[in-house]
């Protein structure tokens, strides 16, 4: 069960890519949504539920409320699928479901950090729906087995579990087709002469589609223009900052935040919409430069290391499953003078000319046999 079920969305795109390999091992698969991918295997039978667009925001929460209506009625009548599995938003009666967000720990960090405007204000009050639906989902009496994307997500959620559920970590898996070492020479020289980067220009990317305050767009690019000067100066470097993923609405309201804190920033920022060949513009950069307030995983980041980039990423939860200081990354701390520092740290220091190789990841031949082993453990178990 997922309302937008698109191999874009990171919080399907796992399940996604690992459906043909669950159909081969013999799974019979339906998928309840409101949407999907045109792309979709043809042997998926596809449940649409009536949308409710007029909710804009809050549609998820509509799909929580009419699936969980119709999962009922069809188990009252009979209809008992073996294994119910849902990946966002959480559905109370699932046996299986994939955790992405805590909204719990956001909303904390929002109340702490965001202004009081109506507009903050609304965005707490969202992140207050998201964390009733999840506090409901995780105290559903119906025996379920968690899979949180990273070892901090688990730990979080853990408190909050009775002790007969069950946690297992089950990363996003990468695309290993897409994201590998090979594309930095398909790509990397036709894409810097696009964008008219030659040897002293140091590209630092920063992917994203939006949430662009919580994945700390802004300090990255007030300590990239704090260090500017001095790498031209000390290191030879001219510093430019790709950020990838903005569209129209987005840069609508980019460009005017801009123009108010970073002044200047046409002549070394440059927003990209979002693209469908975004390893390119990896094997463009030269290091991934994420200090996001929240993450339960980035998959962008992993997407990163997996093209050889350093990674430049705050301490969230995931990032222990990819990130090795000082060997393919430097961990950065979360106030913005401490950004600034390790910034010119990393280039002073030559780390900035780290080649690291990719974190080891879960492709999706991979994810599908852990899924299998799961749903079979879990049918045994009932038996």
């Amino acid at each position: 069960m997922d309302p937008a079920f698109r191999a874009s969305r990171p919080t399907a795109q796992s399940l996604c890519l690992a459906l043909p390999f669950l159909l081969e091992k013999g799974w019979q698969m339906e998928l309840w949504c409101l949407h999907h991918d045109e792309a979709l295997d043809p042997r998926v039978k596809v449940r649409l539920l009536p949308r409710a667009r007029w909710l804009r925001l809050l549609e998820p929460l509509w799909f929580w409320l009419a699936a969980f209506c119709l999962l009922t009625i069809r188990r009252w009548r009979g209809h008992n699928e073996d294994i119910v599995h849902t990946s966002g938003p959480d559905i109370p009666g699932a046996d299986v479901m994939s955790l992405h967000f805590h909204n719990r720990t956001w909303i904390g960090l929002q109340v702490h950090e965001l202004s009081h405007s109506f507009k903050d204000r609304l965005k707490i009050l969202h992140t207050v729906i998201g964390f009733i639906q999840e506090t409901v989902a995780l105290s559903s009496k119906r025996w379920r087995i968690l899979l949180p994307v990273s070892e901090g997500l688990a730990k979080r959620v853990r408190p909050q579990l009775s002790p007969d559920k069950s946690v297992l970590v089950l990363p996003n898996l990468l695309d290993e087709k897409r994201f590998n070492l090979s594309v930095r020479p398909l790509h990397r020289a036709a894409l810097r002469t696009r964008l008219q980067a030659d040897d002293r220009d140091y590209i630092f990317i920063f992917v994203s589609t939006g949430h662009y305050h919580r994945k700390g767009l802004w300090p990255a690019a007030r300590a990239i223009r704090a260090c500017r000067e001095m790498a031209r100066k000390e290191c030879g470097l001219n510093l430019r900052f790709l950020v990838v993923g903005a569209g129209d609405r987005a840069q609508q309201s980019l460009i005017p935040q801009l123009n108010e804190l970073v002044p200047g920033w046409r002549d070394w920022i440059q927003l990209v919409p979002p693209v469908t060949d975004v390893e390119s513009w990896y094997a463009a950069s030269d290091a991934f430069l994420f200090p996001s307030r929240y993450e339960t995983f980035s998959l962008v980041a992993l997407e990163a290391s997996a093209c050889g980039l350093p990674l430049l990423i705050t301490p969230y939860d995931g990032h222990e499953m990819y990130l090795k200081e000082g060997i393919n990354g430097c961990l950065l701390p979360w106030d913005q003078e401490g950004v600034d520092a390790c910034l010119a740290d990393f280039l002073r220091s030559g780390r900035h000319s780290m080649k690291p190789g990719p974190a080891s990841s879960l492709n999706a031949a991979a994810y599908a046999a852990r899924l299998d082993e799961i749903y079979t453990g879990l049918l045994q178990a009932r038996a």
